[in-house]
């Protein structure tokens, strides 16, 4: 089926601004002062398409290092970036092995057993790996105690081709947190013993944390994007990548005491006019808005009134000139990831990756 075979307003609307992704991109590596700055394209490159997003960063913002989450999605993305160096986070089963030769993928080798099975691939077959150490995040990673026995294990580590170490940050939304400096010297630790290898701590909240966090390469993800990944001030020159419009289903007149969307969980206390949304919570926009989220049109923020349901939302019009067929922004530039992230309690990563595939989808 293609996109002329149906109306475009017959969807809500995703529009993704490349060229703000390219300059997110580049602002990147001014904030990490220049060093290598690699993408984070996991989750479809957070919701926004990782087959437009990707190709995008390497032919026009010079980006030569991807991270991904599995090997599916690095397969995927190198039918796309014939050229680029990818990096798998979680690692390699005895069954991956082929898929990573045949496509040069490299994994981000999280254990020992891990590093073992890589070692025994003859090297003239096997791309390079970077190996994973965990400082304190306890999820991936060689272990404190994986650690030691690998840098003494001088025999091992010569048997590979390391392209990169790398750990990550558990606690970088949160400049003051003192977690993050003992993850620093814990790193710098390890680094210490691998000379002239390539070393990566920073996502996009560690390098707001300053120069000593950048090592050789930071890998951004969420501010590509226009998310502020830090409880502090959004980076100057940062902006939001995309916008989510939808479109008015119906407005009607609601008097005092009359009720919206099931549960009947709001009740106007005026006359007032409500706008039906063609988005609900089977788009991304989830349950989590209820009653506290927020539109924009008519240069004017507006309320979200009643629960989110599958496919509509409804929205108190009562304070603009607006007519059915009409845009409301969702998200995007006036109602940004903070914000909403801050009404829902959900994190920015979580409304970002939750973008479904039901939108119409514009690139710019």
């Amino acid at each position: 089926m293609n996109k002329s075979d149906f109306p475009p307003d017959s969807q809500a609307t995703l529009t993704i601004d490349l060229k703000a992704i390219v300059e997110n991109y580049q602002n990147c590596n001014h904030l990490a002062g220049g060093v290598e700055c690699a993408a984070m394209v996991k989750a479809d490159a957070y919701g926004m398409g990782i087959e437009q997003v990707a190709p995008t960063l390497f032919h026009k913002a010079g980006c030569k290092n991807f991270f991904v989450a599995n090997l599916a999605e690095a397969i995927k993305l190198r039918s796309f970036t014939p050229d680029a160096i990818i990096y798998v986070l979680n690692g390699i089963f005895p069954n991956h092995i082929d898929y990573f030769i045949r496509h040069n993928i490299r994994p981000v080798l999280n254990d020992l057993d891990q590093i073992r099975l890589w070692a025994e691939i003859p090297s003239t077959a096997r791309p390079p790996c970077a190996i994973h150490f965990d400082t304190g995040i306890n999820r991936l990673g060689l272990s404190p105690k994986e650690t030691k026995l690998f840098i003494n294990d001088t025999s091992m580590r010569e048997r590979l081709d390391i392209s990169l170490i790398m750990s990550h940050l558990a606690c970088s939304d949160d400049r003051t947190n003192p977690m993050n400096a003992q993850q620093l010297a814990d790193f710098t630790t390890i680094t210490r013993h691998f000379p002239g290898t390539p070393a990566s701590l920073a996502n996009s909240g560690g390098i707001l944390l300053g120069p000593d966090y950048h090592f050789d390469m930071v890998r951004p993800g969420l501010l590509l994007f226009g998310g502020n990944p830090s409880n502090g001030v959004m980076p100057e020159n940062i902006r939001a990548a995309f916008q989510i419009t939808g479109k008015i289903l119906q407005i009607r007149t609601l008097e005092p005491g009359q009720s919206v969307g099931y549960g009947a969980t709001w009740t106007a206390s005026k006359t007032c006019h409500i706008a039906t949304i063609n988005i609900g919570y089977a788009d991304g926009y989830l349950q989590m808005f209820n009653n506290c989220g927020f539109a924009y049109a008519d240069k004017t923020k507006l309320a979200i009134v009643g629960r989110v349901s599958m496919d509509m939302i409804a929205v108190d019009v009562t304070d603009i000139k607006i007519k059915t067929g009409g845009d409301v922004e969702l998200l995007g530039a006036h109602i940004t990831l903070e914000m909403a992230s801050e009404v829902s309690t959900l994190s920015q990563y979580e409304i970002l990756t939750g973008v479904r595939e039901r939108y119409q989808r514009i690139y710019n």
